[in-house]
C-alpha cells in the first residue's frame, strides 16, 4: 500500500473529511494515517484511486503524499525528498487562512530548486508538486484532479425540471456518499422532488429509487435523470409512510424533505412528517443500512437508529440545514 494525500475543499468544516472517510470505508486495505484542516493521509491501493476520484464531490485533489512536517522542519526534510522521473511544477496552497507568515513566492522558489535531476515547467510539467499550508505543512504530487465542473451541469436551475429549492449537486453527491452505499446497491428518496439526490446516485451506479406524494414530481424526477443519460431503477406516487409496504430491504434511503413557509404538507405539522419520514425509513431499511437527510433543526434521537454523522450548513438568515447520517443497527 501507498500513502496518498486528499486534499479537501473548505465548503464545510468537517462535511469533506467525513464524505472521503465514508468512501475510504469501501476500499479494500485502507487505513488512514492522519488528518488535519484540508487534508487526509490514507495508506491504500492504487487501484483505489480511480473509483475514489470518480465519487469524490467535496475534495480538490488525491495525491502521491512525500511528507508532513512542522514548518521548521520543512527544509531539512524536505532534502531527503525524491519526485519520479519528468518535469514539474511546484504550487503552493493555503488552507483558509493558515499560515499567513509564510511566503508563498519564495517557498515555491526554494522548493522547486530541491529537485536537481528534475526539470522545471510551469506549462506542461509531468507532474505537479502540491504544498498545502494547514496545521502542518504537506507535500504531495498530484495523481487525480476531482472533476468538480460536471457537477455544476446538474444544479437545479440546468434541469429540465426544476423548483426553486434544492440542494446542490456536491451536497447532494455529499450526501449519498455519507450513507456508504455501494454502486449496484438501491437507494431510496421518498420526497424525490426534482431528483438532485437520485441524479448523483445514478451518475456513481447506484440504483435510484424515487417515490413522493405528487405524480407530477415523480415524473418530473424521472425526466430530469432521462436527460442526463440516467433512468430510474424503480419509482411510485406515495406518501412517505407507505414506502415500506412498496420497497424493501434497502440499502439506503437519502432525502431532502419539504420544509419552509411555501411547503405544502396537506397540514401535517413538519416536525411530525420528519418523525414519520424517520421511522418509515428505519421499515424500509435492511440491517446496516444508513438513513442521510437534511432538516431545518437538529434531529433527535430515533430508537433503533445510531448516529454516524451530524453536520449543520447555514444556507441564509432563515435556514439553517442539518445534516443527519444514521445506521440501522437493530
Amino acid at each position: 500500500m501507498d500513502p496518498f494525500l486528499f486534499e479537501l475543499s473548505g465548503e464545510h468544516p468537517s462535511m469533506p473529511l467525513a464524505e472521503a472517510l465514508s468512501l475510504l470505508a469501501l476500499e479494500p486495505r485502507c487505513q488512514v494515517e492522519e488528518s488535519g484542516p484540508g487534508y487526509l493521509v490514507c495508506s491504500m491501493e492504487e487501484a483505489s484511486l480511480d473509483r475514489l476520484a470518480e465519487r469524490l464531490a467535496l475534495t480538490h485533489r488525491i495525491g502521491r503524499h512525500l511528507l508532513t512536517c512542522h514548518p521548521d522542519e520543512l527544509w531539512r526534510k524536505a532534502e531527503d525528498l525524491e519526485l519520479p522521473p519528468g518535469s514539474f511544477s511546484v504550487r503552493v496552497k493555503r488552507f483558509e487562512s493558515a499560515m499567513p507568515e509564510a511566503d508563498t513566492r519564495s517557498l515555491t522558489r526554494r522548493m522547486g530548486g530541491l529537485f536537481k535531476d528534475n526539470k522545471v515547467d510551469l506549462s506542461r510539467p509531468d507532474m505537479e508538486l502540491r504544498v498545502l499550508l494547514s496545521d502542518r505543512v504537506s507535500i504531495h504530487v498530484v495523481r487525480r484532479v476531482i472533476d468538480r465542473r460536471s457537477l455544476e451541469t446538474r444544479k437545479v436551475a440546468e434541469r429540465p425540471f426544476s423548483s426553486p429549492i434544492s440542494l446542490h449537486p456536491r451536497f447532494a453527491r455529499a450526501l449519498v456518499n455519507m450513507t456508504g452505499v455501494r454502486p449496484g446497491e438501491a437507494l431510496l428518496d421518498p420526497f424525490c422532488g426534482t431528483g438532485g439526490l437520485l441524479l448523483e446516485a445514478a451518475s456513481m451506479g447506484i440504483r435510484a429509487i424515487a417515490s413522493d406524494i405528487s405524480e407530477s414530481m415523480v415524473e418530473g424526477c424521472r425526466d430530469n435523470l432521462a436527460h442526463y443519460g440516467h433512468e430510474l431503477f424503480d419509482h411510485a406516487v406515495c406518501d412517505v409512510g407507505e414506502i415500506g409496504d412498496r420497497f424493501g430491504h434497502l440499502a439506503a434511503v437519502a432525502t431532502d424533505p419539504p420544509y419552509g413557509r411555501s411547503t405544502s404538507t396537506g397540514g401535517e405539522p413538519l416536525e411530525e412528517l420528519y418523525a414519520r419520514t424517520v421511522d418509515a425509513s428505519y421499515g424500509v431499511l435492511r440491517r446496516g443500512g444508513s438513513l442521510g437527510i437534511t432538516l431545518p433543526s437538529p434531529l433527535s434521537a430515533r430508537s433503533g437508529f445510531q448516529e454516524v454523522y451530524r453536520f449543520s450548513q447555514r444556507v441564509h438568515r432563515s435556514l439553517t440545514r442539518n445534516y443527519h447520517v444514521l445506521e440501522k443497527r437493530a
